[in-house]
């Protein structure tokens, strides 16, 4: 791969270790002004939380920033705090610090930076349109739907990124970069902002890795559930004794928890796991999914981001708005959680098919960029441009964190949108068949809502 990427050396080397991190990340925290102003440990709210919880509090920023008092009314600067579990309390802490300031950084955003242009008159230095996740016609031609269909014809606004396989530089729409950026034009309505590709870390390679690496999760998560995937449930035949323990205090908890091989044909490990919780009523199954090139990696994680998934949970309230109005990231979450909807799961819980863990390890490079190279190879083989733009703020930079946006446009999105799926993205419907399962077509595919949140 040609693009080297690396940790900028007027920052110094990346620290080594977990308190080291924190230290550096410090200078960014302080509740009479600083960045973050609050990293607590978030109370216990159920008996069913299986590891520390913490929460790491932005504030407001939208009210003195240029670029981004426009977009206020759009959302809630709460959305952007940052949350982080783990088995011990500094992993906690450094996920929900660094998830903030990942966020953060997507938000903002210097109209100087971008370009006004047709995809058309721009060719090919730029993402190619006809790539990217569409809405199906019928999907188009709902009132409800909040998109149109991508047109190379329409401005929009560009910022500039790099080609990851061939390290070329190419022009990539702002709307899929940025999160709460304000629609400025109808070509930019082809799209829903959302989070998916967004990655930050002390390392140029390992940021970029973690970056394409969400992008492949989200792929898995919108196949699984959109095509009701059969899915392989893994029988864990390994030991390790970070992965014993956590499943230890997951078993302790109370909760079942179910793994599945969620591996597409791109060949990236990906665990996608079902818990249920038989003692609760509003929150009796809820759904996660980890891409790792270690899946003992895929399970931990699934088991420590669905800890702080169940407990942001506990604070959404039951709703009875139409699926119009799905959205928002916990509307669709929320309305499958419930114990009546239990059974919408069984065809993952009732899957016939078994894979061990040991199966599912490829063999990768020891380094974070020849992890990167190997994973950006996967995908161009598999016929994905993969794009990343450099969206590290000011305040990332100078604590040393390097922020990435990575697109990958022919992956199906995880959307939250239940009037805007993308359900006329072509690999909806040719990945499965190239996993060994069935493909539905358009009218025979999952009807509920989104789960993952």
């Amino acid at each position: 791969m040609p693009m080297r990427a690396s940790t900028d050396p007027m920052a110094g080397p990346p620290p080594t270790g977990i308190e080291a991190a924190l230290r550096r990340l410090d200078t960014l925290i302080d509740a009479r002004g600083g960045l973050i102003n609050l990293v607590t440990r978030v109370p216990m709210t159920t008996g069913r939380q299986r590891f520390p919880v913490f929460s790491a509090a932005l504030g407001d920023p939208g009210s003195i920033l240029p670029g981004t008092a426009n977009a206020r009314h759009l959302m809630k600067w709460a959305d952007l705090d940052g949350a982080g579990s783990g088995l011990a309390e500094e992993t906690a802490r450094l996920t929900a610090t660094v998830e903030t300031i990942e966020r953060y950084s997507s938000c903002m955003w210097d109209p100087e930076q971008f370009r006004w242009a047709t995809a058309r008159s721009l060719g090919d230095e730029a993402l190619d349109l006809e790539r990217v996740p569409r809405c199906s016609e019928s999907e188009l031609a709902a009132p409800a739907c909040p998109v149109l269909a991508p047109d190379p014809d329409a401005p929009m606004r560009w910022v500039r990124g790099v080609d990851l396989a061939t390290g070329e530089p190419r022009w990539v729409p702002a709307v899929m970069v940025y999160l709460h950026i304000p629609v400025a034009s109808r070509g930019e309505r082809f799209w829903l902002p959302i989070s998916t590709g967004t990655a930050a870390h002390f390392d140029y390679d390992s940021a970029l890795l973690g970056a394409v690496l969400e992008c492949v999760e989200r792929d898995g998560i919108a196949l699984t559930w959109l095509q009701r995937l059969a899915l392989p449930r893994i029988e864990i035949d390994v030991s390790d004794p970070e992965l014993d323990q956590a499943l230890e205090v997951s078993a302790r908890s109370g909760l079942r928890t179910y793994f599945f091989d969620a591996t597409t044909d791109l060949g990236v490990p990906t665990v996608y796991s079902v818990d249920v919780d038989p003692q609760a009523t509003q929150v009796r199954t809820y759904v996660m999914c980890a891409t790792e090139l270690d899946p003992r990696r895929a399970v931990l994680k699934v088991m420590r981001e669905s800890s702080s998934g169940r407990v942001a949970m506990q604070y959404q309230k039951p709703h009875d708005k139409p699926l119009d109005e799905y959205i928002n990231v916990f509307d669709g979450a929320v309305h499958m959680a419930v114990a009546e909807r239990e059974h919408e799961f069984d065809f993952l819980l009732n899957s016939p098919h078994r894979r061990r863990l040991s199966e599912i390890a490829p063999t990768v490079p020891d380094s974070p960029a020849g992890r990167l190279a190997w994973v950006v190879g996967r995908l161009k083989g598999a016929g994905c441009s993969v794009y990343a733009v450099d969206i590290t703020s000011d305040e990332a930079h100078a604590a040393g964190l390097r922020v990435v946006r990575v697109i990958v446009p022919e992956l199906v999105p995880l959307s939250f949108s239940y009037r805007a799926r993308y359900l006329g993205t072509p690999r909806l419907y040719t990945a499965p068949e190239r996993m060994g399962l069935p493909a539905h077509a358009e009218p025979g595919l999952n009807p509920w809502p989104q789960p993952f949140a």
